[in-house]
């Protein structure tokens, strides 16, 4: 295995235009979204008095197939983060900017509050006692101990960090939505293993607005003390995959020069291209490059 030889890459400023600012926005309008209806149909799954058990595929798909489908329409703005643990990953790849990783989860944080908010006015307090507080995370402590729960927080987690940045370095040429498709299952998977645990977060800013509205509305129960776990193991096992894949033997040698899933995934083919030649004749440094040569280098890789 070789030795991680890359020189780390972190820049903490970027302009702030109104590009960047539309993004912030379409990151607040993704979290309201996705709280809204994935949480949404946690609630009427969790919702049953019939002695069965309750469904989780069909929880783990609202929350799979809600990335992608948000992701549709935010991803060409900011990306589609839709989680700060992947603008945290992606942060410490070198891929976005400081101000955007703090801006991103501020946003997130705001969408998941006022999804939560709307949750609340929909169900009320007496749909099935809450149904588990909106969607909140929490885990019984009497089954599971915090180190159990970080770690699983923590793979999960990483499962889709590593799918994130594989997607952003080998995206398919024209793959549109499709292009999504992976992280959206990668999100699924983490939901079927996650969610007997702790109702599965892997998203800090997610399990944010719900146990704040929760607490707000007087729903009992452990999810108000239990809210640093959904933090801490995301945000560990984000930037451990993110070390791992940027920095160490599982980066690809060929990319197309994206950073984000904005370029990798929704820019459209000609626009790819273009990108990418300006890219090979040296940007904004003006040096040279012969195509002939780099072209021979890609087939090469």
């Amino acid at each position: 295995m070789p030795a991680c030889s890359k020189q780390i890459n972190i820049h903490l400023w970027e302009p702030i235009n109104g590009k960047f600012y539309r993004a912030c926005l379409a990151e607040f309008i993704a979290m309201f979204f996705f709280v809204l209806m994935c949480c949404g149909c946690a609630m009427a799954t969790l919702n049953t008095e019939l002695d069965v058990n309750q469904n989780l595929m069909q929880v783990a798909a609202s929350f799979g197939f809600g990335i992608m489908v948000i992701a549709q329409f935010v991803g060409p703005l900011s990306g589609g983060h839709i989680n700060c643990a992947v603008s945290f990953a992606l942060f410490l790849g070198g891929r976005i900017s400081g101000i955007r990783l703090v801006c991103y989860t501020l946003s997130q944080m705001a969408g998941s509050f006022f999804g939560t908010l709307f949750l609340w006015a929909i169900f009320g307090t007496h749909w099935q006692g809450g149904a588990r507080a909106f969607g909140s995370n929490s885990w019984d402590e009497s089954v599971f101990n915090d180190g159990q729960v970080f770690l699983a927080e923590a793979f999960g987690t990483a499962l889709l960090v590593f799918t994130v940045f594989a997607t952003i370095d080998i995206p398919t040429q024209g793959a549109g939505p499709l292009g999504v498709f992976p992280i959206a299952m990668s999100v699924m998977v983490a939901h079927l293993f996650l969610l007997p645990i702790d109702g599965c977060s892997i998203n800090p800013t997610r399990s944010f607005g719900p146990s704040l509205v929760a607490a707000m509305s007087d729903i009992p129960g452990t999810y108000q003390n239990q809210q640093y776990m959904f933090w801490l193991g995301p945000m560990f096992g984000a930037g451990l995959a993110a070390f791992i894949y940027e920095y160490g033997s599982l980066k690809p040698n060929k990319r197309e020069g994206a950073h984000d899933l904005d370029e990798a995934v929704f820019m459209s083919d000609v626009a790819r291209k273009d990108k990418k030649n300006k890219f090979l004749v040296g940007g904004d440094k003006g040096d040279n490059v012969k195509l002939t040569s780099l072209a021979a280098q890609d087939d090469e890789d």
